[in-house]
């Protein structure tokens, strides 16, 4: 693929001085067989992916939409490496994009092509928990993203979205696993490349088990029932006056949906919180401590992780009074 080809797979600019001075120079390198082999064995030869790029030092994101051959040619390989080196984290979207399409969102998913889960702790404990678990079989790959931090692949077929992520959460839920990161749009880090979230740097590395089974939805265990409708008749009723900040706090957050990393996530988390913030400031003053709370992360709501914290339901302690609660 030809650089101005590269060019026209842009989803979002990037901003940073270090990212145009990477497109500018593009020194070639070669392509990098860890990464090679995990795109072509969790993509169809046919599929668009979304690249997402983002420095934890600045906070600067760039995303590009594109086929898989143009994920795997030299231009977007060396373009990847140049970046990862100048301290930029590389990420690949979960599953496949339409053809086309210059967004990560939802309705932007093409195929699934995983059913993920996401270990931020003790990874190593939650393998074992998936592997001890007759219902659930076992993963046809393990990405260790940091030490003690895995991502769990199942190859996916005949999945719906919405069945999918609700299974997903389902089993984020009862194996301690990440709530922000099941929703169909989410990514993972590309194998072969560094982790350069914190200080020190660490190879993003990926173990293969049996690649060539695809699992269905019979394949996991039975949904829960799904509390939607109790959800939508909360959603339609008038709300009470009287009734407790938390309450009326966590009805609302219940039907918030996540933000997206790239995706605006960090306007989509700003203004959640300020909608929260004004639930408590109609309140009394003994229960504007929750408001406090939420006006204290306003500083962080600029960063996407922010975002997927709080559409995590408030599995982050940057809300100890009001999130907390709502679990």
């Amino acid at each position: 693929m030809a650089p101005s080809q590269v060019s026209e797979c842009f989803c979002v600019r990037p901003r940073d001085p270090l990212l145009r001075a990477a497109d500018a120079e593009m020194p070639t390198f070669a392509i990098d067989p860890e990464s090679a082999r995990f795109l072509n064995t969790a993509y169809e030869a046919g599929d668009w992916l979304a690249l997402f790029l983002k420095s934890y030092d600045t906070g600067q994101v760039a995303q590009r939409v594109g086929p898989l051959s143009w994920a795997l040619s030299h231009t977007c390989q060396s373009w990847l490496r140049t970046t990862n080196g100048r301290r930029f984290n590389v990420y690949v979207s979960v599953n496949a994009i339409a053809a086309g399409r210059r967004a990560r969102t939802r309705d932007a998913i093409a195929s699934i092509r995983h059913l993920f889960l996401e270990a931020d702790h003790d990874g190593d404990g939650v393998l074992s928990a998936v592997c001890a678990r007759p219902d659930i079989p076992a993963p046809s790959y393990v990405l260790h993203s940091s030490p003690g931090r895995l991502h769990l692949f199942w190859r996916a077929t005949r999945f719906e979205p919405s069945y999918l992520e609700r299974l997903q959460k389902q089993l984020a839920v009862e194996l301690a696993t990440d709530l922000a990161a099941t929703p169909i749009t989410q990514t993972t880090r590309l194998p072969g490349f560094l982790n350069q979230k914190h200080s020190k740097p660490h190879l993003v590395r990926i173990e293969y088990r049996d690649t060539q089974r695809r699992y269905a939805p019979d394949d996991f265990p039975a949904l829960r029932p799904d509390p939607s409708p109790a959800m939508g008749r909360i959603q339609t009723a008038p709300l009470l006056a009287g009734a407790p900040v938390v309450e009326r706090a966590r009805r609302y957050l219940a039907l918030v949906p996540p933000a997206v990393t790239g995706e605006h996530g960090d306007l989509h988390t700003f203004r959640v919180c300020c909608s929260s913030r004004g639930a408590c400031e109609r309140d009394s003053r003994a229960t504007c401590t929750a408001s406090r709370s939420i006006t204290a992360t306003k500083s962080e709501s600029r960063s996407c992780n922010a975002g997927r914290m709080l559409a995590d339901r408030g599995r982050s302690s940057m809300f100890p009074v009001l999130l907390l609660q709502l679990r």
